[in-house]
């Protein structure tokens, strides 16, 4: 979480980038993030970028729980308008 956190905010989460640079596997870096999920410290979204064009997935995660109202209003407010532009 550390890793996360110490990152700008604007910083997108990139697991395999986490993996390398705290030398741990993929698969751990994902366990961890599937326990941060679960406490909700962490929320993953995935868009598709259209037909056969795949999905992109974005990951938000704070030093406090993220809560339904504050996810819906405000977090996937600013990606649908980061998105937008």
């Amino acid at each position: 979480m550390l890793v996360i956190l110490s990152n700008k905010p604007n910083w997108r989460i990139y697991p395999e980038e986490i993996a390398k640079r705290t030398g741990l596997s993929r698969s751990t870096v994902d366990k961890y993030f599937q326990q941060l999920e679960k406490v909700g410290y962490m929320r993953t979204v995935k868009k598709s970028r259209g037909y056969k064009k795949g999905i992109e997935t974005y990951r938000f995660a704070a030093d406090f729980k993220i809560v339904d109202w504050y996810f819906e209003d405000y977090i996937l407010l600013k990606l649908e308008k980061s998105l937008s532009n």
